[in-house]
């Protein structure tokens, strides 16, 4: 694993100047496989399989939930039942397309968050995608109350960082979520090697999406 650490300026930068070759639209792409490739690995071990396997994305509005969604979809494709729940006022339009696309089924959790929590506690595997290098100490409703919900026994897959710790300080909130492995991208970042945050990160992978580090 590379030692390297970034803050989130400094990787907002690595990407701005990455994207002057490299389309965004390629970059979640490839986040998304990165995610889908662990998640497979995860329920596999797990589960025992894929096909048939209940896989939950915990959504937010910005692109961390995008790669998010994106890994759905492929999960969904592969044999997975995949549903998504929203839990930002908006959803990122080419995730949210690709999900609808490969079929899986989407639940709002501002307007049914029963029906968001049954999908949290009743899954295999739970990728969090609320929130990615913005994120700040502390989650929002509904996003907290559907954490909350999560298992013990179900294992987490976080996105780039655990949602509700801050990304630069290594503080967490009093709702966040503990994640079983964070696939993160290009390098780390302070909250996966600073605790408190770092503990709920679980085992790290970091994966090369063609950002070039600073």
């Amino acid at each position: 694993m590379t030692s390297a650490v970034m803050t989130s300026d400094q990787v907002r930068a690595a990407e701005t100047r990455a994207m002057r070759t490299v389309s965004e639209r390629t970059l979640m792409a490839r986040a998304a496989d990165a995610v889908a490739a662990e998640a497979e690995a995860l329920l596999a071990r797990e589960v025992g399989r894929i096909r048939g396997s209940r896989v939950t994305v915990l959504a937010g509005s910005g692109s961390n939930g995008g790669d998010a969604m994106l890994a759905g979809a492929r999960l969904h494709y592969r044999g997975a039942e995949t549903t998504v729940v929203l839990v930002g006022p908006s959803a990122h339009p080419d995730g949210l397309g690709e999900a609808l696309a490969a079929g899986a089924a989407v639940i709002d959790a501002g307007a049914d968050l029963d029906a968001a929590r049954t999908a949290v506690s009743d899954a295999h595997l739970v990728v969090d995608g609320i929130v990615g290098i913005g994120g700040r100490p502390g989650l929002r409703e509904p996003a907290a109350s559907v954490v909350a919900a999560v298992s013990a026994a179900t294992t987490v897959l976080a996105v780039d960082v655990p949602s509700g710790v801050g990304v630069d300080t290594g503080a967490v909130g009093d709702h966040h979520v503990h994640a079983d492995v964070t696939v993160t991208f290009t390098v780390l970042k302070p909250c996966l090697v600073e605790d408190p945050a770092a503990a709920s990160a679980g085992r790290v992978v970091v994966a090369d999406v063609g950002v070039p580090r600073l």
